[in-house]
């Protein structure tokens, strides 16, 4: 009894298959077409006119695949030598860090008190540390404030630090 029906299904898929086949027949919708619209094969082929350097058969080829469908503007993509690119402007250099001028100095850690806070500095020419609280100075730098991740220090009296940046500003985790 199985047998049977699996012989059925298998002629049954068989024979659906055969008719899909010759019901299905690839041709172009021409219905879409103006009337005198004409297919036309190319001559020499894709690969001659690329030798040649004329790339107007390619793009007439490719036209439709180059305009992008979800592009409010739909322009095509241009093929060809595009125009060439407008001159950069140019760029202020960046201004060095500003780096301890005697000494080199590293942020080994901060504590935030009703105070205002220290941080621990060493002073890596000498191996000295210490703790410096705010308006303290260490290696010929006047420690401006302590933050609980980084110590703002100025030189020669400048106070400022934030906007004009030509103190020295030391981080826990230096980038």
């Amino acid at each position: 009894m199985r047998r049977g029906a699996l012989a059925g299904c298998i002629t049954t898929c068989a024979l659906g298959a055969v008719l899909y086949s010759w019901a299905y027949r690839f041709e172009v919708d021409r219905s879409a077409l103006s009337y005198d619209f004409v297919f036309e094969t190319p001559k020499a082929g894709a690969e001659t006119a690329a030798a040649s350097g004329d790339n107007t058969e390619i793009a007439a080829a490719i036209q439709f695949q180059l305009r992008p469908l979800f592009s409010p503007s739909r322009r095509p993509v241009q093929i060809g030598d595009p125009e060439s690119p407008p001159a950069p402007e140019p760029v202020e250099p960046v201004p060095p860090a500003p780096d301890a001028m005697t000494s080199r100095l590293r942020l080994l850690g901060t504590e935030k008190g009703g105070d205002g806070g220290t941080a621990l500095i060493v002073d890596e020419d000498t191996g000295a540390s210490d703790w410096v609280a705010a308006g303290g100075s260490i290696g010929g730098w006047r420690v401006l404030e302590v933050r609980a991740d980084a110590v703002l220090l100025t030189s020669d009296g400048q106070s400022t630090l934030p906007e004009g940046e030509p103190g020295l500003k030391l981080t826990l985790y230096p980038e």
